[in-house]
């Protein structure tokens, strides 16, 4: 598969497996409720959270696993990453087992952890001990995810993972109409997502990515990987820090904390989208920018950043731009007229999510040369500073302090990018990978000027319920800015039909 095919199908098989996703857990909240109440939703919420925040264990394996499974390949080095790969389910064998015991500890002493009666509680217990069983399968199916990731095989994992959406879509509708106790439904829905490590385990068996399935004890070539891994745990650590923390500061420092988080709840919903599938192409592109760091052609690093730089602008603009000239549309059909005046803050936090997109193939090379000490600095004093911000801010400005934290927090990574990783690390031009970001984001700009000054006053009312005419209106403005942004972009000859048929990077002259 050559370079661009294997962006454009793992792009699309991400995006896919993600909208699918989205879909699915936005019909089963309701769909839930209905079936099993407040109550025992709460439970499944409880059992969810207290089994999600364990993901932590990883300590940054998913990341550096990846870097050096795809360097091992590069180089044909497969004794090493036969040797690696094994040690790697014994980690995460090891991992479970702590999990494991976690689950355990909270199942047996946790009722006077959470706000719920006895009954509810035995409910939960029931919950944990399912956790619990599959616990080694969710993790170990994490060990042979990343050797299809390093190997190229994304698409797979994305359409082995969608398979499992749709198989707890088809648990949704049996629920519904044939309802069963919440630790049935829960079994069952862990069970599905357990089972990824069937196929994954087969598939890298049978491509020999891994030689046999047993866990081994090779620590001595598993410690670079390890240590590796463990700068970038720190660097997501204060990354999730800085991004979570934001609801608990308000709640704590706010006038109105209950309200505040409100706000706060409402407009992170499209952000969040944005970013859970920006976040996909680091994980596309690591697996190929460790080949070429393996291979050292610095040219080719190069013409990859400038070239992906752009591409992905363009893509990070499709996803944001939407939102920012149908800000108020958007949340009008979401939760109403009412929260129309949380429209700048949207705004503003969609802005900073679009610089932070932009930077993922140079922050890509940049793991892949293992140049992460700055990296972890710097987000670090970020997080401080963006948090004490929120903190001082919150009294007065309520939920903009979150917003106004967070767009220091990406200023700060932003100028540190373009003062000193691109230029000092990648040995980059600062000027190039700028326009790389400005020119397609330009064109975005003049394209929402002109949508906003002819149709921005533009609204639908042709339906007897006001927020399904929010969302016509919502769609009909996103879907003329999207045509006319990439009508515009091929006029400014930003993208250009070789684009699309060029074999490799290296092809691709600026």
């Amino acid at each position: 598969m050559t370079s661009e095919r294997y962006y454009i199908n793992t792009l699309f098989w991400s995006i896919l497996q993600k909208a699918l996703t989205a879909v699915v857990g936005l019909i089963s909240t309701p769909l839930l409720l209905g079936v099993y109440g407040q109550a025992d939703f709460g439970i499944l919420s409880i059992a969810t959270a207290c089994n999600g925040y364990m993901h932590l264990l990883d300590l940054g394996m998913n990341t550096g696993a990846v870097r050096y499974f795809s360097m091992y390949l590069a180089k044909g080095d497969t004794t090493r990453l036969y040797d690696v790969a094994r040690t790697n389910i014994t980690f995460y064998t090891v991992i479970s087992v702590l999990n494991i015991l976690c689950l355990l500890f909270i199942a047996s002493y946790g009722e006077n952890f959470f706000a719920i009666t006895h009954e509810q509680f035995l409910t939960l217990r029931s919950c944990i001990y399912i956790l619990a069983v599959f616990c080694i399968f969710n993790w170990t199916s994490t060990s042979f995810n990343q050797l299809l990731v390093a190997d190229k095989q994304m698409s797979f994992t994305m359409k082995v993972s969608s398979l499992t959406v749709c198989m707890r879509a088809l648990l949704l509708v049996i629920v519904f109409y044939f309802p069963c106790a919440v630790t049935t439904y829960f079994f069952w829905v862990t069970a599905i997502t357990s089972s990824l490590v069937i196929p994954y385990a087969i598939k890298c068996k049978n491509d020999k990515i891994i030689d046999k399935l047993q866990p081994a004890l090779h620590w001595a070539e598993f410690k670079p990987v390890l240590f590796f891994s463990l700068s970038i745990f720190a660097l997501s650590l204060f990354q999730m820090t800085a991004t979570q923390t934001r609801p608990l500061i308000l709640g704590i420092c706010a006038s109105d904390g209950a309200l505040s988080v409100t706000e706060f709840t409402i407009i992170s919903v499209f952000p969040t989208l944005i970013i859970m599938i920006g976040a996909t192409f680091t994980s596309i592109f690591l697996p190929k920018t460790s080949e070429m760091v393996i291979r050292g052609n610095l040219s080719e690093q190069h013409e990859f950043a400038y070239h992906w730089t752009t591409l992905t602008t363009i893509l990070a603009n499709i996803l944001c731009f939407p939102f920012i000239i149908g800000a108020d549309d958007i949340l009008a059909a979401y939760v109403g007229a009412d929260y129309i005046y949380l429209t700048k803050w949207l705004i503003v936090w969609i802005v900073c999510t679009l610089m932070q997109i932009h930077s993922t193939p140079a922050n890509a090379l940049m793991l892949s040369h293992g140049k992460t000490r700055i990296m972890v600095y710097v987000t670090g004093v970020a997080c401080v500073i963006s948090i004490i911000i929120n903190a001082l801010l919150a009294p007065t400005m309520s939920v903009g302090s979150s917003i106004i934290g967070y767009a220091v927090y990406i200023l700060i990574n932003f100028l540190t990018y373009y003062g000193y990783y691109n230029h000092k690390i990648l040995k980059l031009s600062n000027h190039r990978i700028f326009s790389s970001f400005a020119k397609p984001t330009i064109v975005g700009a003049i394209t929402y000027a002109i949508i906003f000054f002819t149709a921005g006053e533009f609204k639908i009312q042709i339906f007897s319920h006001e927020r399904a005419d929010s969302i016509t209106t919502f769609i009909i403005k996103a879907t003329a800015w999207i045509s006319l942004y990439v009508i515009l972009l091929f006029a400014f000859k930003i993208i250009k039909p070789v684009h699309f048929r060029v074999k490799e990077f290296q092809n691709i002259k600026s």
